[in-house]
């Protein structure tokens, strides 16, 4: 006779197993990489995006905290890890799958930006999987996710806003360049990214308004080209690398979605 109940449970082990095995499957929900991992694949926005075409997992590494406490404010850097030799990224975009707007900024980059190493600070609504797409300028689509743990939701949070303060904009950049070298150019707006989701201080839901657009040119010739969605975080800030080749004026352009916008200006002196 077997007594080893793992072999022949009785009813109240088998009773007993398809708790355990309930209570395990739901844990897993709980823990990124596992339930995640695939939320993306459902989202009409990142399908569009990856078209039919073939997709390399990979050539981008990206770079989240492992949990974020507060999901209004939650640091995304970008970077490429293809080879010097591989066919420069034209297009990024970004998605958090689980946001009420999973789209979260998109980039056109110009040819004096010849790799891709970003940082921002998006909205995370809940735990969830954030998903990059790239496409070079030889058609090829690469692909990368990260999960991240959210403790507090990021687009329901309480609006707020600072009317004396908004639309000023920041930007910073070297002294001088090497020619052809890529250096780091930091940029800000203080703006309220208003979700149209979340209450305000008198109990009222205001609604959408947003920095839309984003756009660098240096002497005319575009660097950055970007879309920005309400999954941003507020005060859109993004610190990106430029190889110019020639001394000029760069310039900086924020427009929010009401055609207000406002400009800055730095010199570029090549050495």
């Amino acid at each position: 006779m077997f007594s080893d109940p793992n072999v022949f449970p009785s009813p109240s082990h088998q009773h007993l197993r398809r708790r355990l095995l309930k209570a395990a499957g739901a844990s897993l929900l709980l823990v990124p990489g596992v339930a995640l991992a695939d939320a993306w694949r459902r989202i009409d926005a990142i399908s569009k995006t990856l078209g039919n075409g073939q997709i390399t997992q990979g050539g981008i590494d990206i770079s989240l905290p492992l949990v974020a406490e507060d999901g209004s404010s939650v640091p995304l850097a970008i970077s490429s890890s293809r080879p010097g030799s591989a066919a420069r990224i034209q297009k990024l975009f970004i998605f958090a799958s689980g946001n009420p707007t999973p789209e979260v900024a998109k980039f056109e980059f110009g040819p004096e930006m010849p790799t891709v190493n970003l940082a921002t600070r998006i909205r995370l609504s809940e735990s969830q999987t954030v998903v990059v797409v790239a496409r070079t300028e030889d058609g090829e689509t690469l692909l990368a996710q990260r999960d991240v743990r959210v403790t507090t939701s990021g687009c329901v949070a309480p609006a707020r806003a600072d009317a004396s303060s908004e639309m000023t904009a920041r930007v910073r950049v070297p002294k001088t360049w090497k020619t052809g070298s890529p250096a780091e150019v930091v940029s800000m707006i203080n703006h309220p990214m208003t979700t149209g989701l979340a209450q305000d201080a008198t109990g009222r839901t205001p609604p959408q308004r947003i920095i839309e657009t984003f756009q660098v040119s240096l002497d005319g010739r575009p660097l950055i080209q970007a879309t920005f969605f309400r999954s941003l975080a507020a005060n859109p800030y993004l610190r990106f690398e430029v190889a110019p080749q020639q001394s000029g004026q760069m310039r900086f352009v924020w427009t929010e979605d009401t055609g207000r916008a406002v400009e800055e200006s730095a010199a570029v002196k090549v050495s």
